[in-house]
C-alpha cells in the first residue's frame, strides 16, 4: 500500500513539475519573439528612398530551397542570417544578393552598422549589369 501511495506522489509530483517546464517554455518563446523595442518598433517599416520590388525568379538558387527561403523571410534578421550561412554554398549572384538585401533591410533597424557593412559588399560584389543593380542603387542613400 505504501507503494502505490509513493508512486502515485510521485506521478504527481512529476506531472505539476512538467506542467510547470510547458508554462516555463511557452513564457520564454513568446519573449524570444518580441524585439526589445516592443511590439510597435519591431513591426515598424523601414523606409527605403523609391524601393523596388525584387525580381521574384533570379537564377543562383535551386528550386527545393524556395519553402525555407520563404519561411525565412517571413521572420527577423537572425533567421535570415542563420538560413544563409545553412545555405550559402548553395547559392550564386543574383539570387544570393537578393537575399542578402532583404537580410540588409532587417538587420538595420536593430544593427545599422551591420547593414551598412553588408551592404557595401553586395555593392562590390554587383556590377553595373546586375539584375538588381537598380534596387541596390535605390538602397544605396539608406545605407552607405
Amino acid at each position: 500500500m505504501d507503494a502505490k501511495i509513493a508512486a502515485i506522489g510521485i506521478f504527481v509530483i512529476a506531472g505539476a513539475v512538467g506542467v510547470r517546464m510547458i508554462a516555463f517554455m511557452k513564457e520564454a518563446d513568446r519573449q524570444l519573439t518580441q524585439d526589445s523595442g516592443g511590439a510597435a518598433y519591431y513591426n515598424a517599416e523601414l523606409t527605403v528612398k523609391d524601393e523596388q520590388p525584387i525580381p521574384v525568379d533570379l537564377p543562383g538558387m535551386p528550386d527545393h530551397l524556395k519553402p525555407s527561403l520563404e519561411l525565412a523571410l517571413e521572420k527577423d534578421a537572425k533567421v535570415i542570417k542563420a538560413w544563409l550561412t545553412q545555405y550559402r554554398p548553395y547559392l550564386r549572384d543574383p539570387k544570393l544578393s537578393e537575399i542578402e538585401l532583404e537580410y540588409v533591410r532587417k538587420v538595420g533597424r536593430t544593427d545599422p552598422t551591420e547593414a551598412r557593412k553588408k551592404f557595401a559588399e553586395i555593392d562590390r560584389r554587383n556590377g553595373p549589369d546586375s539584375p538588381i543593380r537598380s534596387l541596390i542603387d535605390s538602397m544605396a542613400e539608406t545605407y552607405r
